[in-house]
């Protein structure tokens, strides 16, 4: 009986290291009051003071209202990358991702995403020197031999612009390379065209490195920004939604997006509205 009782003492004292331990992310996320976030550098969505390491951003600003709206704080945990967002997020080193990442049906066998915060056009980008291309210039005349277009492993806009321009020839970056290579690259010739969007040409115009989007009217793809948790985590993703939905029902997405936009209500693209006006 004594025996029996020490090993009962035992298993109760190991449940609550055991519970810790195997809890959800969500749970977790509750226990402690902290949401931790992994997060890339990519202005104006997310922006990282390089003297105070102080983080701002559209990212930024919506994780913090819903935290605010959900008696929460968020923690900008760890820096990531395109080459190591998987196993990061695999590692339980964050809870979930708080910069939109662009979804792949490959990354969905890993991770689960959000409903979307927002939208671009993804268009053909090059230099603004170059002669061949104008804004008017159809987008197939990328899909050529004659040309090679960058893009990044890890990158959704690898297998979009694989698929899209299968005829050309292409310059593939390392998963680890920064965003800023993917833009430099392009102004060194090492590639013909890019992927990206209005905000990739206005940064890239801001830095004196402007480049020219071709067709822009006829978007390659309309890509998401959904956040990012585990897979498995399905009530924290649910959670998730359920913020989006009621941050973009409030107007509180729109005004974030129209403080960092370049062109404010134009840069990104904005979720249908869920009702018409009264006739």
């Amino acid at each position: 009986m004594l025996r029996f009782a020490v090993i009962l003492l035992a298993l109760l004292f190991a449940l609550p290291a055991y519970a810790v331990e195997n809890e959800s992310a969500f749970d977790r996320v509750l226990r402690t009051g902290v949401i931790r976030c992994g997060y890339y550098v990519f202005p104006p969505i997310v922006i990282r003071d390089v003297n105070t390491n102080a983080m701002s951003g559209v990212s930024v600003d919506v994780m913090n209202r819903l935290a605010t709206r959900a008696g929460l704080t968020v923690e900008w945990t760890e820096e990531i990358t395109f080459g190591n967002w998987v196993p990061a997020m695999q590692s339980g080193r964050f809870d979930m991702i708080c910069t939109p990442m662009w979804p792949e049906l490959t990354h969905g066998r890993a991770v689960l995403f959000s409903e979307p915060l927002f939208f671009s056009g993804l268009s053909p980008a090059v230099r603004v020197d170059d002669p061949r291309f104008t804004a008017t210039t159809p987008r197939d005349v990328l899909n050529s031999p004659d040309i090679t277009i960058l893009t990044q492993e890890g990158n959704a806009t690898d297998a979009i612009a694989r698929t899209a321009f299968p005829k050309a020839k292409f310059y593939t970056l390392s998963p680890e390379a920064g965003t800023a290579n993917y833009y430099q690259d392009l102004i060194a010739k090492k590639a013909d065209a890019i992927l990206t969007d209005r905000n990739g040409q206005y940064e890239m115009g801001r830095n004196n490195q402007p480049i020219r989007l071709v067709d822009p009217a006829n978007p390659v793809k309309l890509q998401s920004f959904p956040l990012v948790v585990n897979r498995g985590e399905t009530t924290l993703r649910d959670f998730l939604n359920l913020a989006i939905t009621e941050m973009d029902y409030s107007g509180d997405i729109d005004r974030i997006l129209r403080r960092w936009e370049a062109e404010p209500g134009l840069t990104y693209l904005r979720r249908a509205k869920a009702f018409s006006p009264n006739p």
